[in-house]
């Protein structure tokens, strides 16, 4: 690169070719042209696994008169970001085709870990062009035993993925292929990463038990019990969905008799907060409260409530169970008839969620509830 910025008769010689006609003189660190006698240039052999290094080698091979890196990768003009894209726009790289056809040849007979294992060789061993373009499109043949493994796992018929959910469960196994021989998805630039959250929701049942609702129809639920809000009830509503969606947290307490329409409050928020694809934890402290709930559970069992109280409980919910992340993910807690405990399950379940919540924000410690939207309701006039 020295040379050619130096002397520009250099400049229409690849890399390979400038020992025929320069000499390197070791002394003076530096190339001079050559007077006499025929010398054969030769570039070092890279693996095609090697990934930039093996696009830079060829590259290095056609390439005339570079000064820089950047002109290695300059194409008619255009600097690209990689050797490889480099390559690709020169014409140099085949297309994937044959490897998007033995991803379908193969599906015709073999199972999706067999088709992942597939996929990791040919990532390995094989000069993939575009490794990203090759996951896009054969994503739903690598993944296809995701939701049935999902469903024969927690027992249950009805748990439902998203899309992003499946394919991050079919990258986090890929990934997993790729440790056993010593890769990683970041090794393919191009290749998209497992989010390890999304990875982590697809393995907890209880996450999974809170999403398995069908959106647009709680969507169509939400619109017509809000049209029937009266406006006390629809002033409560809208303060509550604004402490949720600006994440500022807080504690409401809803005080009425019986009959005044708390339980229509609690329908039309879970239903809205449901469509939204978030999570709400409903619970009531009596077990027939805790029906009136759409799949409502009693306090006692949700958050584990010790039996016997006193001012230093706490509950039997530790940092890293599944219980702890569905606490984290919820949006809103909803506890109806609230009055009907002692004052120490409040505490507990506050000095619970405020440790549970501290791991992924360390100001979770300072605020009520760990931060989180906590929605009382109940009569005080029934105890």
């Amino acid at each position: 690169m020295e040379a050619n910025r130096m002397y520009p008769e250099a400049r229409k010689l690849t890399n390979h070719d400038f020992p025929t006609e320069w000499v390197w003189k070791s002394k003076e660190k530096k190339w001079k042209g050559r007077d006499e006698g025929f010398k054969i240039g030769r570039i070092y052999y890279v693996h095609p696994a090697s990934g930039e290094l093996y696009y830079l080698r060829m590259l290095l091979n056609i390439v005339t008169g570079s000064t820089s890196f950047a002109k290695i990768r300059t194409v008619n003009g255009v600097e690209f970001a990689t050797f490889k894209e480099a390559c690709n726009a020169l014409g140099l790289l085949e297309g994937d085709s044959e490897w998007h056809e033995a991803l379908q040849a193969a599906s015709s007979w073999a199972h999706a870990p067999q088709l992942r294992e597939l996929f990791v060789t040919i990532l390995i061993f094989c000069e993939v062009t575009s490794p990203s373009d090759l996951w896009e499109k054969n994503w739903e043949l690598l993944s296809d035993d995701v939701l049935y493994r999902q469903r024969k796992r927690f027992n249950s018929p009805i748990i439902v993925l998203t899309t992003n959910q499946v394919q991050n469960y079919a990258l986090y196994e890929i990934e997993l292929i790729l440790n056993r021989n010593n890769r990683s998805l970041t090794n393919y630039g191009s290749m998209p990463f497992p989010d390890m959250s999304l990875v982590q929701q697809t393995s907890n049942r209880l996450i999974l038990e809170e999403q398995m609702f069908d959106i647009a129809t709680l969507a169509h639920e939400a619109s017509n019990l809000e049209a029937g809000l009266n406006p006390e009830q629809s002033s409560v509503y809208h303060q509550i969905l604004e402490a949720i969606e600006n994440t500022i947290g807080g504690v409401f307490f809803i005080y009425g008799s019986g009959g005044t329409g708390k339980t229509y409050l609690w329908s039309t928020l879970i239903s809205r907060i449901r469509s939204q694809g978030h999570i709400v934890i409903a619970v009531a402290s009596s077990g027939i409260a805790a029906l009136l709930l759409h799949c409502g559970r009693t306090t006692h069992s949700r958050f584990s409530i010790p039996i016997h109280l006193n001012e230093n409980s706490c509950c039997r919910i530790t940092q890293g169970l599944e219980l702890a992340f569905l606490i984290q993910r919820a949006r809103l807690i909803i506890w109806d008839e609230a009055p009907m405990v002692h004052r120490h399950a409040f505490e507990a379940v506050d000095r619970t969620l405020r440790d549970i919540m501290q791991t992924v924000n360390p100001s979770a410690s300072d605020r009520p509830f760990g931060g989180k939207t906590v929605v009382l309701g109940g009569d005080f006039r029934q105890i």
